[in-house]
This record gives structure tokens, C-alpha cells and sequence, in this order.
């Protein structure tokens, strides 16, 4: 059966009959990143794939990420490895930290968090970062004031909780094949994108830190360890990333 035209791909006719899985729109009752994270009531599995509308994953790298995630389904599994680490330089003041993209990633060896723009979850976490008991309140009006960074609260929201596991609490990357159509237009290509994350890193490890929950990213997993993906002989430099201008992320490369 050909797929439906694009103008009618929702008309009920068409979710429940020619496509394989039904397709529910969620209508959020507030523009807010943060109702990306929001429980959602008619999920059938414990897994959501979460992803950017404007991120394309291919077929064979989104089956490997399942196949990942259900190896390891308590932590975030992902596309897109990132680095959280206190400043190499004295510009910044103690407390601090710094975002850092694929390149560091790569010649360090190490990451801590996956961004969400393309990753699964188990659907407990969306419980937990809507519940104030469990995920300060403050985080969720931080992401509202700053429209940025959820995907980071996400990744602290998840390495708080799989923290002092006895294995298995880090988060697992991906290489897979992945197309960004938002690198010329999205909310990560503005000037002092990477300064913007790294602040976000800061204040919300403080909130953290205010409520007496210690620092959630205080780990640097080893990249060859948490790549779901091997690469024989197993040299460090054979690891690569999902998509080609991940190796364009240059700033705080020196911070």
C-alpha cells in the first residue's frame, strides 16, 4: 500500500487502517519545552524514542538503538554523546562547567550525557522530571525562562537517578547515520550556543546541588566502553560520530 499524501497523513482513516501503528497527536495546553518530557498516557511499551522534528535517523541505525536500549533500558541511549566537565582554564570560577561537543568527546576519549534530539528512554522518566518531589521545580522554570536545555535536564534528571547503580548506569552511544536538517536554522546554531549550554550546565547542577542531591554528571564514561557499536581492532580513533558536522563543534574545545 503506497503511504498517504503528506496534507492527510492524520485523518483517522489512514491511522488506523493503512499504516502499521496508529499515530496520536498531543495537544499541550502550554508551549513549553518542558512538555516534551510530560507522561504520556497511551503509551504501550516501557521505551520512547525521543527525537527532533528536525533530525532523520536512519532505518538500520534506529533498529541498533532500540536493540541498545533494550540491552540497557534504565539509562538514555543516544546519537548525540556530550561532555560535562569542570573548566580547564581560570577564566571561569569554581563550580562552573563547560559543554563540549564531539571533538572533545572524540580526543578525550570520554562523555557523560546523550542529547534527547534523538535518544530512547524508558517512559519512567518522564514521570520522574514532572514530579517536584523528584525534579526541582525551579529546573522546569529555568527551561521555560531560557527556551534551551531540557535535553540537559533530562540527562541529570536520568544520571540522578541511576546514580551509585552497581553497573550499567551510563549512558550508551550510538554511531549511527543520522541527518540534521536543523544545522543551518535550529536553536543550536545561534551565536554563543555553546556559552548558553555551558551556563544552563552550571545553573542547573546548582539547583542540584541547593537541594542537597549532590552533582548528577560528576562521571566521564569511557567512549569506547559505552559505544554500543565496536569497531575491530578497537583503536581509540576508530570511533566516529552519527553525523559528519559533529566534528565542526569546535567551541569551548580550549575551556
Amino acid at each position: 500500500t503506497p503511504p498517504p499524501e503528506s496534507s492527510d497523513v492524520f485523518l483517522t482513516e489512514h491511522t488506523e487502517s493503512n499504516n502499521r501503528a496508529s499515530v496520536h497527536v498531543l495537544k499541550k495546553k502550554k508551549d513549553s519545552l518542558n512538555s516534551r518530557f510530560e507522561p504520556i498516557s497511551q503509551l504501550k511499551s516501557d521505551a520512547i524514542f525521543m527525537v527532533d522534528d528536525d533530525v532523520r535517523v536512519s532505518c538500520p541505525s534506529l533498529a541498533l538503538g532500540f536493540q541498545a536500549w533494550t540491552a540497557f533500558p534504565n539509562v538514555m541511549v543516544g546519537y548525540y554523546p556530550r561532555l560535562a566537565s569542570p573548566p580547564r582554564t581560570t577564566t571561569r570560577k569554581q563550580g562552573e562547567f563547560v559543554y563540549h561537543g564531539w571533538p572533545t568527546v572524540f580526543f578525550g576519549g570520554t562523555f557523560n550525557f546523550v542529547l534527547t534530539k534523538a535518544a530512547f528512554l524508558h517512559k519512567q522518566y518522564l514521570a520522574i522530571y514532572s514530579d517536584e518531589t523528584r525534579h526541582p521545580r525551579e529546573i522546569l522554570q529555568h527551561v521555560d525562562e531560557h527556551r534551551n536545555c531540557e535535553d540537559v535536564a533530562m540527562s541529570l534528571v536520568i544520571a540522578n537517578y541511576t546514580r551509585g547503580a552497581s553497573h550499567g548506569s551510563y549512558p550508551i552511544y550510538v554511531e549511527g547515520s543520522v541527518v540534521d536538517k536543523g544545522l543551518f536554522g535550529g536553536i543550536s546554531t545561534g551565536s554563543g550556543h555553546m556559552t548558553t549550554r555551558s551556563d544552563c550546565l552550571t545553573a542547573l547542577t546548582k539547583i542540584y546541588k541547593d537541594h542537597g542531591w549532590g552533582i548528577p554528571l560528576s562521571f566521564q564514561a569511557s567512549l569506547k566502553q559505552q559505544s554500543f557499536v565496536h569497531h575491530y581492532p578497537g583503536f581509540w580513533w576508530q570511533y566516529g560520530p552519527s553525523n559528519f558536522f559533529e566534528w565542526f563543534a569546535l567551541g569551548n574545545v580550549f575551556s
